[in-house]
């Protein structure tokens, strides 16, 4: 076990972050338990978010027929079943408003298509959202449900619900990709290879006051806003070995490595009380969903 320098990562999840002071990351050694696993049967997973106040995980895993299918796990039974039972189309990454009465999630209509779909509300028939591309990506959905930021074809688009009015935001040369909406709707986080290195940077969600986060080599994406919009945590890619990381939205201090180990992580949210992360962990070539407590707590 060892703790980071200015500029390095902690490579263990037995540390907490507390505090930034002075641009250095201050961290205090804490009774962490390892990450407990959720699932068990090994197929691929992607994509987990907590839903009904972290009562149920909706998740996507590959299956045979279709090839993805959205799955909604009670976190007390950890029992799962089809989130969508009469999908006969590849689904994935659902994304829901804080009431979860609005949601999204991406379809595959065809070779090379794929189609962002809105609920507005609980028994509304879905709808695409129309782009003049073929290939959406990556929804990320404001707390309110009124908006969907997404990647098309490599650039982040803010789409409006109710009046079906699409706008760039933070245009770039490069790939812009993962955005995620922090909890008070305010601002949005994302990757970004503008720079060249695939790097976070945070906006405001009107395109203004743009700021990178992250300046390292390597790949850092999918990153996601704790509950308090005081940290992210994200996918870190070093040495090609994928690993979740945390970091303050100030910037300050160098990101913690809480997952520490040789094989991929990836996928990481928050508990809606911010006490917990989950994430996709691969062991010996089987995925499962695994739960890590960062602090005392239910």
């Amino acid at each position: 076990m060892r703790t980071c320098g200015q500029g390095e990562c902690l490579p263990v999840a037995v540390w907490l972050l507390i505090c930034v002071s002075t641009g250095w990351l201050v961290v205090a050694p804490v009774m962490a338990e390892s990450p407990v696993p959720l699932t068990r049967d090994g197929r691929n997973k992607r994509d987990p978010v907590y839903v009904d106040g972290g009562r149920r995980i909706v998740y996507t895993v590959q299956s045979d027929d279709p090839r993805l299918v959205l799955m909604s796990m009670d976190t007390k039974t950890r029992v799962s079943e089809r989130f969508f039972p009469k999908a006969t189309l590849p689904e994935l990454k659902a994304v829901f408003s804080r009431d979860r009465k609005a949601s999204a999630w991406l379809r595959m209509t065809g070779n090379d298509q794929l189609a962002l779909l809105v609920r507005p509300r609980p028994g509304e028939k879905e709808r695409a959202i129309k782009t003049a591309k073929s290939v959406a990506w990556s929804p990320s959905m404001t707390p309110d449900g009124r908006h969907v930021v997404f990647n098309l074809a490599g650039q982040l688009v803010v789409h409006e619900i109710a009046t079906g009015k699409n706008r760039d935001l933070a245009k770039s040369g490069g790939r812009n990709d993962w955005p995620s909406v922090s909890p008070d709707g305010r601002q949005v986080v994302f990757g970004s290879s503008r720079s060249g290195d695939v790097e976070l940077y945070v906006v405001d969600f009107d395109g203004g006051n743009l700021r990178r986060l992250t300046s390292r080599k390597g790949l850092d994406m999918r990153p996601a806003w704790s509950p308090d919009g005081k940290r992210v945590a994200f996918t870190s890619v070093r040495a090609g070995n994928y690993e979740i990381s945390v970091m303050t939205v100030s910037g300050q201090g160098a990101p913690a490595n809480v997952s520490g180990h040789p094989e991929r992580d990836d996928f990481v949210t928050w508990h809606p009380r911010g006490q917990r992360l989950l994430w996709v962990a691969e062991r010996g070539g089987r995925h499962n969903l695994v739960e890590w407590k960062l602090s005392p707590g239910p």
